[in-house]
């Protein structure tokens, strides 16, 4: 793979091109098309602007649900045939909910086009036919026990943990996706039938196709397909501005666990995607543990001190937030706090070296180089680049802002944010340990 991406540099192509063919069809819907004769197999994505943050009081968990529902059946579609039928094509199916979008992806041999698209539309624009009680109720139990045995595995339930540490309650991103036992176990099949209007519209979604189709042949299809999805107009609108961080409820949050080590994860709320900043955090994250020879990796992983540690930047739509997390039987959590905060304060102080940044550099770029590689990456890609920045072709100049930061950048990038009076941090410690960080309260998941 990665002799045939020096190849296309060398043969002066752009390695980080995407070229989709687009259209909007009559119904709103945003659709892209790259063809790629690489493969014989096609890659659908197809995201909608709905997440947990768009839940309101009395629906969290209705976005995740959701997810669940779209595979029961449709007007077309009898109960649990969609994954049925796109098996027995040679396809296979996915779906993700986070905070700020919900999306649906599969992989399917090139002949199984119509099916694909027939599936998709069906669910789309028909989906009302399949929401009654029986599908809710079963599918209810299911994201109960989903739930369950996520927050009974070992470390299963720290990240939300976490969420509610870090977040005020009156912050979108407060609420696990997961939602709450209450209002999962009460929804009704009314208040699940307005979130689907309110949200699944065709005006709410983009769609990109990438593999081995015919751009104009596939389009023609996706029209034909489509065509009778009513355009129900513009969904409602979301909150989409950066939340301006008025403090934490909670500075340091506990939870006990069926585990043997302790664990310590440390927060800070920071930018969202596009800032300015987003490049220098990121950056900051690999500089701080990539490896033998970054930061925190050998002051604790490769010292001894921890068996796992990592240092994370992750942006959303309108907030990030920056994540370091140690494990250890034996250290104590406040020792490796102490590390950690010490390896802060020193980035915060002085410049890193130019080799460090050309190293993490290069961790972004072969990710990035790694993504498009697929054409179900290629897809996702497609559709990321157009709603986050209204250009389907944005990984080269997305590379390009990283490129142009310099040490400086980071080292004010993690002075402003990365501050003590913005961190937060959760211990997660055995049941019945003592070990928790000085002060720590329990956090209750709802």
């Amino acid at each position: 793979m990665w002799w045939a991406l020096w190849m296309t540099a060398w043969a002066g192509e752009d390695p980080f091109a995407l070229s989709p063919v687009a259209v909007v069809l009559d119904n709103g819907l945003e659709v892209f098309v790259e063809e790629d004769r690489r493969t014989d197999s096609v890659a659908l994505h197809l995201h909608y602007g709905v997440g947990a943050r768009d839940e309101r009081p009395g629906e969290y968990g209705c976005a995740h649900l959701f997810e669940h529902l779209m595979f029961e059946g449709s007007a077309n579609v009898p109960t649990d045939q969609f994954d049925t039928w796109l098996t027995q094509a040679g396809g296979w199916n996915n779906a993700y909910t986070s905070d700020d979008e919900t999306a649906y992806h599969m992989v399917f041999p090139s002949g199984a086009l119509d099916l694909a698209l027939f599936l998709e539309s069906d669910r789309m624009g028909f989906l009302d036919a399949g929401l009654h009680e029986a599908n809710l109720t079963n599918q209810q139990q299911v994201v109960l026990q989903e739930r369950a045995e996520g927050y009974a595995a070992p470390h299963g339930k720290e990240w939300d943990a976490l969420q509610r540490v870090l977040w005020p309650s009156s912050h979108p991103y407060h609420v696990p996706v997961i939602g709450t036992i209450g209002d999962v176990e009460g929804f009704q099949i009314e208040a699940v039938r307005d979130f689907w209007s309110r949200h699944y519209r065709s005006r709410n979604a983009v769609l990109a196709i990438v593999g081995n189709v015919n751009a104009e042949e596939a389009i023609a299809r996706i029209e034909h397909w489509f065509r009778d999805v009513e355009d129900a107009g513009a969904p409602e609108v979301r909150v989409t501005e950066h939340v301006p961080y008025t403090g934490s409820e909670m500075k340091a949050g506990m939870i006990e666990d069926q585990v043997e080590d302790r664990t310590l994860w440390v927060a800070w709320p920071t930018v969202p995607l596009g800032h300015v900043d987003e490049p220098a955090l990121d950056l900051a994250s690999y500089l701080l543990s990539y490896g033998r020879g970054t930061r925190l990796d050998e002051r604790l992983q490769l010292a001894g001190k921890a068996t796992e540690n990592g240092a994370y930047h992750f942006s959303g739509e309108i907030d990030g937030q920056f994540l370091l997390i140690a494990r250890s039987e034996r250290t104590p959590l406040e020792t490796l706090d102490k590390i950690q905060r010490k390896e802060i304060a020193r980035l915060a102080k002085k410049a890193p070296k130019f080799d460090e940044v050309e190293r993490a550099l290069r961790a972004v770029r072969g990710g990035m180089l790694d993504r498009i590689a697929t054409p179900q990456g290629r897809a996702s890609a497609i559709v990321d680049c157009w709603r986050l920045t209204g250009e389907a072709d944005c990984v080269g100049r997305d590379m390009a802002r990283y490129e142009a930061v310099t040490p400086e950048d980071i080292r004010r990038a993690v002075e402003t944010w990365l501050t003590e009076e913005r961190a937060v941090t959760l211990s997660v410690v055995p049941a019945g340990d003592s070990g928790a960080m000085p002060g720590a309260k329990n956090v209750e998941l709802p």
